[in-house]
């Protein structure tokens, strides 16, 4: 760049003294012209008129003026018929207007003042001076009918009004400002200047410096657009005000080179520049000192010939507020962050960090990453988190049962609200997964609406298969699925929660492979119905698969299971199949396979529900049930009963003790009974003997009746081989009586209800039926004979 030379002269509006008079038929006009002015008279475009132009007798339709001249019109009024240009050539650096007085002569006339602009160099600058010039379309005109055309290498920059924010235009050598004036209008024009210029590769460079208020400015291309040339604007952009570039309207050539299709170029200080297609979202939120380009390429000739380069582009400068966050994100964290715009069109704008030029509606960062997060006028419901996280269990010494809170619990800046997020188990491998909520779970069907603004989804992390939908505070204990990697997503269905709720969270462990695919350990209550569904409702099971639910009941009550809502697929080999069976005992108590009619039934205890699909379905095997629990009055007699039995058994037994003290004359002899009874629930059995002699009483010896509590094992190895496998131990629950704890066949018989529970090492298997009459029943009968 040249040393600049600056140059500022007044205003020239005078380019000539002139008198002008009127007569009968004509006009007439004495023109001064001064040295390296020349003035063009011609007729308007388009029309065509009689009246003519003449110097010296010689009439012509256009004349042109180099020196002092006396003009004659051939009509009266030629100010409606002529236009008049004036056109100064000062030389370098030279915009002489310092004579500014205007003479009437050409006020009448449609005129244009326009001034070469040369320099030394290849380029020449032109100040303009407050207030600055705007930029209009070709076609449109100025409130104060003066319009300013700043041309460069013969091809026109653009059409300009006054009181805008151009402050300088950088043009290649014999470059040109011109004026135009309605006729009528005195002129009143900006104050220029001429500096030596630069950057002679671009046609023209112009500058915008933007106020300190909020404003939306248009600029268009050059019309036409020579083919390789370029154009650059550049933004001065005030502290804490932002631009937002959006294209209005544009054409492209077709390029010899594709690849060298038109692109916007950005370019700010200090960063990175950016290339936007004209076709996507341009830069949003930029401050400081902004550079835009555009060049066009060679073109390709055809005939008709194509569209030629053409972009209209607005700006749209405002304060914005800024919310900035700068971290690390630990690599422990297993993290994945999404912070996303809500709704794309909103003003708010999000950016990756400072060195991008771009806004994005989404930003993601991982574990291990540096980020900086720019959000600029974003409410705090405009943007939304979703977090990933991934919890892996290699080993089996490792993988010990885990709680986890649905909460994001990453504490440095992150802006926006959490909207969902989801957790990754991973276990070993044919590991199963179980996930239990001290909350308790229910199913939330697609048609229903959850109690909660809490949703959660669990599926197959892999294949995506849905294992179900789930809402807080239900039946469900436990779901356990033969699966080793699961995803579990908690969202909240109403964004007027600002954040998840935390009082629910889930236990999750991993335990040896079960046979089912899905188990679902359920407790149904008495204030409303327990809706159960099949795996991926309203979709078919996989084939193949299987499911089971564990129904839990208090012993006084029975459940009514209805299905609601069943579809059996077309089988090839084995058929589809549903059943229900008792716990303890394990008794198929309804079966049902394709093509039966599917009932209702009255369950009278906890039961299993097991449903199996067939291997190559075709269709979809699916159903909906529905769990009603109802009082047992029969069965709460019973346990009462049972009960008493036991109380009354205790006294005769303490009764039998006194009276053994008292008689020592003939020692009892002991008599296995195998048709044992338990107090309280069947009465007491007559034996054979007493039925044929009604004189002949029994008495029970506790020191037979508790023989295994007084001798050792040995002396009780009879007992031992002829009783039945002892059933597990289970914690007391609601409605049972303490007197039964521990006791495996006492539970066993006199409650007829075990809980159905499984471990670490599976869960109970699809159960064998067994008949009533297994369990072991004793008793110890003492016949006493006559003296």
């Amino acid at each position: 760049m040249g040393i600049w030379k600056f140059t500022c002269f007044s205003l020239l509006l005078g380019f000539f003294q002139s008198s002008f008079s009127e007569f009968t038929g004509g006009a007439e006009l004495n023109v001064a012209v001064e040295e390296g002015t020349v003035i063009y008279i011609n007729t308007s475009a388009g029309i065509n008129t009689q009246c003519e132009v003449c110097i010296s007798q010689e009439c012509q339709s256009s004349v042109i003026l180099r020196n002092n001249t006396s003009l004659k019109f051939s009509c009266s009024q030629p100010e409606d018929l002529f236009t008049v240009q004036i056109i100064r050539d000062n030389g370098e650096l030279s915009l002489d207007t310092s004579k500014s007085k205007e003479h009437h002569v050409f006020q009448k006339f449609n005129r244009t003042f326009t001034w070469i602009l040369k320099s030394s160099v290849m380029a020449v600058y032109l100040l303009v001076r407050s207030p600055g010039l705007r930029q209009i379309q070709p076609t449109d005109s100025c409130p104060d009918k003066h319009v300013y055309t700043i041309t460069s290498k013969n091809v026109s920059v653009g059409r300009f009004c006054q009181n805008g924010t151009i402050t300088g235009v950088n043009v290649i050598n014999d470059g040109k400002l011109s004026l135009e004036v309605t006729g009528g209008q005195p002129v009143d024009m900006n104050d220029f200047g001429v500096i030596h210029g630069f950057d002679e590769y671009s046609l023209a460079v112009i500058d915008v410096c933007l106020p300190e208020k909020s404003s939306i400015l248009d600029f268009f291309t050059p019309n036409p657009f020579p083919e390789n040339a370029a154009i650059e604007w550049n933004f001065d952009v005030p502290h804490e005000y932002y631009i937002d570039f959006h294209i209005i309207s544009y054409t492209v050539p077709t390029c010899l080179q594709p690849e060298k299709i038109p692109k916007m170029r950005y370019n700010r200080r200090n960063k990175k520049f950016l290339l936007k297609p004209l076709d996507v979202t341009q830069p949003l939120a930029e401050n400081g000192y902004i550079t835009l380009s555009i060049k066009n390429c060679n073109m390709s000739r055809s005939d008709p010939p194509l569209e030629d380069l053409m972009v209209h582009f607005q700006i749209s400068a405002r304060e914005r507020t800024t919310v900035q966050c700068k971290g690390n994100l630990p690599e422990n964290q297993t993290l994945q962050i999404r912070v996303m715009k809500k709704d794309p069109k909103s003003p708010c704008v999000l950016k990756r960090n400072e060195m991008d030029l771009d806004a994005m509606d989404t930003v993601t960062i991982a574990s291990g990453d540096y980020y900086d997060i720019e959000s600029f006028d974003c409410n705090k419901d405009e943007l939304e988190l979703t977090v990933n996280q991934t919890r892996e269990c290699k080993e089996w010494r490792n993988c010990a049962s885990t709680t986890f809170n649905i909460t994001f619990d990453y504490k440095d800046c992150i802006p926006g609200v959490l909207k969902m997020m989801t957790w990754h188990l991973h276990g070993p491998q044919n590991s199963s997964v179980e996930l239990q909520s001290p909350t308790r779970l229910r199913y939330c069907l697609p048609e229903d609406e959850c109690n909660s603004n809490l949703l959660l989804n669990v599926s197959h992390d892999n294949s995506g298969i849905t294992v179900g939908q789930f809402c807080p505070k239900g039946t469900i204990e436990k779901i356990q699925i033969r699966e080793s990697k699961i995803a579990v997503t908690a969202s909240v269905t109403s964004f007027n929660d600002w954040n998840l709720e935390t009082e629910l969270f889930l236990a999750y462990s991993f335990t040896q492979d079960i046979s089912e695919h899905y188990i679902f350990t359920v407790a149904p209550k008495m204030d409303n119905p327990t809706v159960l569904a099949t795996p991926a409702w309203p979709s078919g099971m996989k084939p193949s698969s299987n499911v089971s639910w564990i129904i839990n009941m208090e012993p006084q009550l029975k459940s009514n299971l209805k299905f609601m809502n069943v579809s059996q697929p077309k089988c090839t080999e084995v058929q589809t199949n549903i059943a229900v069976q008792t716990i303890v005992p394990q008794v198929i108590v309804y079966s049902a396979k394709k093509d039966e009619n599917i009932n209702d039934i009255l369950v009278l205890e906890s039961f299993y529900l097991n449903m199996t699909n067939c291997k190559s379905p075709t269709g979809s095997f699916r159903a909906m049930m529905e769990i009603t629990l109802q009082s047992n009055k029969n069965t709460f007699l019973g346990i009462i009963l049972s009960i008493v039995g036991v109380v009354i058994i205790t006294a005769v037994v303490i009764s039998i003790v006194l009276r053994k003290k008292k008689r020592n004359k003939t020692p009892p002899v002991s008599n296995y009974n195998p048709n044992a009874f338990l107090p309280g629930l069947h009465g007491i059995p007559k034996s054979q003997e007493e039925e044929e002699d009604p004189h002949t009483y029994c008495y029970i010896d506790e020191s037979q009746v508790y023989s295994h509590l007084l001798k050792n094992e040995a002396e009780n190895k009879q007992c031992k081989d002829d009783s039945g496998p002892p059933l597990p131990d289970r914690p007391v629950r609601k409605g049972e009586s303490l007197v039964t704890k521990g006791s495996g066949m006492v539970d066993n018989e006199l409650y007829g209800y075990t809980q159905g529970q499984s471990t670490t090492s599976g869960s109970p298997k699809s159960p064998i039926k067994t008949s009533e009459d297994e369990a072991c029943e004793t008793s110890l009968c003492v016949r006493e004979e006559s003296p």
